[in-house]
């Protein structure tokens, strides 16, 4: 997952860890159910679909927070 998710960066992609993680559970289905060109064609287009993984960022940032204010909340009003 690490090595896939440092080759979307190295290629220019606006990638997460989620993104990574997304894309291969994608071409797993894809794989499944297309043939090689259609395949390569809808993975292509969910990397260059911004929007999406603007949105996937974003929610991997959200639960960064959540997760930093959880720890926070513990260790202040817990220990």
């Amino acid at each position: 997952m690490r090595k896939l998710h440092a080759i979307l960066v190295d290629k220019g992609f606006n990638a997460t860890y989620s993104t990574a993680l997304n894309y291969m559970v994608l071409y797993q289905v894809f794989d499944t159910i297309y043939p090689e060109k259609k395949r390569k064609r809808l993975m292509q287009a969910f990397l260059d679909d911004a929007k999406t993984l603007d949105e996937i960022a974003k929610h991997d940032l959200l639960l960064q927070y959540v997760e930093e204010m959880r720890k926070k909340i513990e260790e202040r009003y817990i220990t």
